[in-house]
């Protein structure tokens, strides 16, 4: 099963029958149509500006697929999902987890600490063996209070992205990590937010699929109407996924620095480099491994979902949450 993505501006998504039909248009005025059979799709990805007919929005709901939407950019700005979980019990745990501070307090411990081993990982398998992250690991059980705890999430995040450059192949320049409400002021920000963005489109649908509230998180402040959650989950595999992915497309040269364009100091991918950081996701999502819980391979998409139910379980049943590490 796949993710069916469109990225080229004006291009159109329709259904005929059990198939969706795509049409993007040509530079000579004339239409390119392919159909798609609706079972092998899984999710629906529409970026910058493409069309959706409404008969095509309603059969993939249906059929209990997804329907993201991101900017152009790689922000991940909405989702249309199917109506199937009504887990009332499973979000009244949910609540009553946000409002015990200690058990609160344990999970976001747990959330961050496996972060931290998943960036440490990063850098040590890239051949930096003496990053000082094992050390914030150890702290992080030792604090009294959230505040405390993204206190230090914040410091290993400086810490970690300051040692990128040495990480990256020649001609590329990264001026440390931008915030994401930001523009990326560089190439390398442009493909982080972008690789985040098609993260948070799988971990969005994990989390739905699982019955959660997407804006009741621990770690994340329930603010600004942001999905709290969805952010939570995400922490552990950021580095895992995301900035794996980010480090592998530069090294393997599959994206090139003449592969963006550059506007009012802000940077953006075009189309050729935009398709070919997707089909790395692709490959990347369905790349599979011995999952360290179940002993059994699975992809990293499955195992969004996994770790989803796994939060579920703990919220419900008091099994202690296991966060994807690997070793």
């Amino acid at each position: 099963m796949s993710i069916l993505y469109l990225t080229q501006p004006g291009s159109m998504l329709s259904k005929k029958y059990e198939a969706f039909k795509v049409a993007i248009p040509q530079e000579d005025g004339t239409w390119k149509k392919q159909s798609v059979a609706a079972q092998t799709v899984e999710q629906i990805v529409l970026m910058g500006n493409p069309s959706i007919s409404g008969d095509a929005l309603c059969y993939a709901l249906e059929l209990g697929m997804p329907v993201h939407y991101l900017s152009s950019f790689g922000k991940h700005l909405g989702s249309a999902l199917p109506s199937y979980s009504k887990n009332g019990q499973l979000r009244l745990a949910q609540y009553a987890l946000h409002a015990d501070p200690e058990r609160r307090l344990e999970l976001v411990k747990t959330i961050v600490s496996a972060k931290i081993h998943n960036q440490y990982n990063v850098l040590y398998r890239r051949g930096q063996k003496d990053n000082p992250l094992k050390q914030y690991k150890a702290q992080v059980w030792k604090q009294e209070n959230l505040n405390q705890v993204r206190g230090i999430e914040g410091t290993v995040a400086r810490e970690y992205f300051a040692r990128w450059p040495e990480l990256l192949p020649e001609g590329w320049e990264f001026l440390g990590r931008s915030h994401h409400r930001r523009p990326a002021g560089d190439r390398v920000n442009a493909l982080l937010n972008f690789s985040y963005g098609l993260l948070r489109v799988q971990v969005t649908a994990a989390a739905h699929m699982a019955g959660l509230d997407p804006y009741i998180g621990y770690l994340h402040e329930t603010t600004r109407g942001q999905p709290a959650l969805v952010l939570d989950l995400m922490e552990e595999m950021r580095a895992l996924v995301a900035d794996n992915l980010v480090l592998s497309v530069l090294s393997r040269k599959a994206i090139k620095p003449e592969d963006f364009t550059e506007s009012l100091g802000s940077f953006r991918l075009e189309d050729k480099g935009r398709r070919a950081f997707l089909e790395a996701a692709n490959q990347k999502f369905n790349s599979e491994f011995k999952h360290p819980v179940f002993g059994y391979r699975c992809t990293y998409q499955r195992a969004i979902e996994l770790q989803a139910r796994l939060l579920g379980r703990h919220l419900q049943e008091n099994v202690p949450y296991k966060p994807l590490v690997l070793r």
